[in-house]
């Protein structure tokens, strides 16, 4: 069933809902894919990032800089998530100034949603690519918004070391009321899965809320996954260089506690899209 987002559009405009609504039960899946016995989706060794085993694997970061400088000159390779707005009503609430950061601004498609949708609200970006940190301050920019309410600036914040400079840099140490991590963490392995989750929860205020959208257990582009790309449980590389990590509900919420984080909700966004070209129904599953 479609629904509309008037806090983004004005009232009348489909919003996203494809990545919204919830279309099959994830249990299901499972169920069929693990009935497959498919070698793809068997566990394989875990395997550490830190260079100490046999088959190491330590992303090199300048791989995110070229998918930016090469794939989003326009800053327009993603549409911009409004959807976000739905499964988070909060962020679109103006009865209260908040500050948003985002970890992993990329070139700003959550974030500008954000912007436009809540005129209370100011945002702190922060992305490992500083292409994407001018992508999105250029995407700002033509849509715009005012200088005064975004804030941006490269961060690896999978550094152990950058906690306290994240946070002095978050307009004078103001903390924030929400950070986004949309589709960041799977870029990541393990250990810096839970490097970023401190940093994340050094960044809130008292009260603040972590806000996620990632990669599920069981997608389809986990499926599609071949084998030699596997580098541990649930962890792939992509033909770019780039990481992905697939993310079961229980794994989620143990390691934002161990981070310090409290699970308020955490669920499987189980969406059914057709690929009208080729006519294929593709099952895309989030956490």
């Amino acid at each position: 069933m479609a629904s509309t987002c008037g806090a983004f559009v004005g009232g009348n405009t489909v919003a996203a809902s494809e990545y919204h609504s919830n279309d099959f039960d994830w249990e299901d899946l499972r169920a069929e894919v693990e009935a497959l016995s498919n070698e793809q989706q068997q566990p394989k060794e875990t395997h550490s990032c830190n260079g100490l085993t046999t088959k190491p694997w330590i992303p090199d970061p300048r791989s995110w800089e070229k998918f930016h400088a090469r794939d989003n000159a326009t800053a327009r390779f993603y549409k911009e998530r409004r959807y976000l707005l739905l499964e988070f009503p909060s962020l679109a609430d103006a009865a209260q100034p908040q500050h948003v950061l985002e970890i992993g601004c990329g070139c700003g498609s959550s974030l500008l949603p954000v912007l436009k949708a809540n005129a209370a609200a100011r945002v702190t970006a922060t992305d490992l690519s500083p292409t994407a940190v001018r992508l999105f301050c250029d995407a700002a920019e033509r849509a715009g918004i005012a200088a005064d309410r975004y804030t941006a600036f490269p961060c690896d914040a999978a550094d152990p070391e950058i906690g306290k400079r994240l946070l002095a840099e978050l307009c004078a140490g103001l903390e924030a009321d929400s950070v986004l991590l949309i589709f960041t963490l799977a870029a990541l392995c393990p250990e810096g899965q839970h490097v970023m989750l401190r940093n994340a929860f050094k960044a809130l205020r008292h009260g603040g809320q972590l806000l996620i959208r990632d990669h599920g257990l069981y997608d389809i582009t986990h499926l599609r996954m071949t084998p030699d790309r596997q580098l541990g449980r649930n962890l792939y590389r992509r033909g770019d260089g780039t990481l992905c990590y697939f993310f079961s509900t229980q794994d989620l919420a143990s390691k934002a506690e161990a981070a310090g984080f409290e699970a308020v909700e955490c669920k499987y966004v189980c969406v059914r899209l057709m690929n009208r070209k080729k006519q294929f129904e593709m099952r895309r599953e989030y956490r």
